[in-house]
């Protein structure tokens, strides 16, 4: 049995390598960014529409959407109770249920004042909830804070647009 002669260049003897077929690109000849273009736009597309809903929340959370703090002056203003029922008996505790949900409609308000004012004020009337019936002397503590919250929080309201009478004379 006879072998071929080996091909030069090649010392063991080995054939070739067989060639790919024309149809089949070649890995090795891939450049990197090849076909990344539809990509690239179509995240560029994605992001521009993620800002846009992003702006327009902004604009609604911001401009559109009532305040909370602004919507409890109104509710003070027209007698309801500050989270918009009919204000409830006034002679019953308050709950810490309701105190915690009208509390946090003056902490969500875009407006410092409102904020401060509405907050001190619901935390004052809270203590003062908080007192036995037989320790209600103590609650004339509260009078000279709870008169400056009251004071500030109508102007605050005020300072809204909403004009508020917080005497209980109705």
């Amino acid at each position: 049995m006879t072998y071929p002669p080996p091909q030069a260049g090649d010392p063991y003897g080995q054939p070739p390598p067989a060639e790919q077929p024309a149809s089949a690109p070649n890995p090795a000849d891939m450049s990197v960014g090849t076909n990344r273009k539809p990509l690239i736009v179509a995240g560029a597309g994605v992001l521009a529409l993620l800002m846009a809903v992003t702006v327009a929340y902004a604009v609604y959370d911001g401009y559109l959407r009532e305040d909370s703090g602004v919507a409890a002056c109104k509710a003070m203003r027209d007698g309801r109770g500050i989270n918009g029922n009919d204000g409830g008996n006034r002679d019953s505790k308050l709950t810490e249920a309701e105190y915690r949900e009208a509390r946090e409609l003056f902490e969500d308000s875009r407006h410092a004042d409102i904020r401060e004012h509405g907050t001190a004020l619901l935390d004052l009337v809270w203590q003062i909830n908080q007192l036995d019936d037989d320790n209600e002397m103590s609650a004339l503590a509260f009078i000279g804070p709870m008169g400056a919250h009251i004071a500030g929080l109508q102007t605050a309201c005020a300072n809204q647009g909403v004009i508020v009478n917080l005497r209980n004379d109705r």
